[in-house]
């Protein structure tokens, strides 16, 4: 009985969060949906007993970034190995400990694995290499913006802790259910025991998604920013965020990423610049900062890829 409590409660706490969302059905119905939606699969296989399993489901898989793309090109599925259904397909995939995570072609064939845990921005990661191995395989992946936020979306994960601490992560994905159904109540809510200054960041972004944008843009640039209320990481954080959730990018948030790089130059931080400046149509800028995060990224890291050949683009 408490193995299902603590099933039911991740579960629900994952809906509630906008993370992974797991197919209900059996594996004949899985794999069928697959092949009409042509849709990869990953499962999750876990042990009651097992400690990183539910690691996994408490961190992992509640994770917004981590649902919203494996919603996107995955169905998710999640089987107990050591009971029903499961102890089969466990044989069958040579599962030999828990949590094994088996990646599969909307055909069923295996494609990759990851066994024991992972946090967020590593799982999102594992997601994108799997699934944009399989679209060139294909040939269906041509350079386009959304294909750059998508595989930039590990680095936003990644700084979700790193700038603001561990419950921030889990705060976050309150905050951007509560101001994506317009409760305020909810958003109030998910504010409450964070560290300052999360929570004046958040409430200038919730006035950003109403439409009062000059009111949060002076909040954020004049009241925090230049009144050095955000660390460096911190002030990466919120131009990923404009990055990666605003339609109109205004250039203040060049300047946030910019003190981020001189404050400490890192790939992350030079790849959002360069994202900032193709966005704003400063082309030659782009390809500088471009140059900078590669030498702190890999050579092949699809992010990367994807903006320079974007910014190419946009000189010709």
């Amino acid at each position: 009985m408490k193995h299902l409590l603590w099933g039911l409660v991740s579960s629900l706490f994952a809906q509630a969060s906008g993370g992974v969302q797991f197919f209900t059905g059996d594996w004949q119905a899985l794999t069928n949906e697959a092949r009409q939606k042509n849709k990869l699969i990953f499962v999750d296989f876990y042990a009651t007993w097992c400690g990183p399993c539910k690691m996994l489901e408490r961190y992992t898989f509640t994770n917004p970034e981590v649902g919203a793309y494996a919603a996107k090109y995955y169905l998710s599925y999640r089987i107990d190995a050591e009971k029903g259904e499961g102890v089969r397909l466990a044989n069958q995939f040579r599962v030999r400990a828990y949590p094994t995570i088996v990646f599969l072609d909307p055909q069923g064939v295996e494609i990759g694995r990851q066994v024991g845990y992972v946090d967020a921005p590593t799982f999102l990661a594992l997601l994108k290499k799997y699934a944009e191995r399989y679209q060139e395989k294909r040939g269906e992946a041509p350079p386009t913006w959304e294909g750059f936020k998508e595989s930039y979306q590990v680095f936003l994960a990644d700084l979700h802790t790193k700038a603001w601490g561990g419950l921030f992560a889990e705060r976050f994905s309150a905050w951007r259910k509560a101001i994506t159904a317009n409760d305020d109540a909810a958003m109030l809510q998910a504010l409450q025991g964070l560290p300052t200054p999360a929570p004046e960041v958040l409430m200038a972004l919730s006035q950003w998604h109403k439409g009062q944008k000059d009111a949060a843009l002076h909040a954020l640039h004049y009241r925090l920013y230049q009144a050095q209320k955000l660390s460096p990481l911190q002030a990466l954080w919120l131009s990923a965020y404009a990055l990666t959730y605003w339609d109109a990018l205004p250039p203040e948030a060049v300047q946030w990423a910019s003190y981020a790089v001189k404050k400490d130059p890192t790939g992350v931080g030079f790849l959002t610049q360069a994202a900032l400046y193709y966005r704003l149509g400063r082309t030659a800028e782009a390809r500088s900062a471009l140059k900078e995060a590669k030498k702190d990224l890999p050579p092949d890291h699809p992010a990367w890829t994807t903006l320079a050949q974007l910014t190419a683009q946009q000189e010709k």
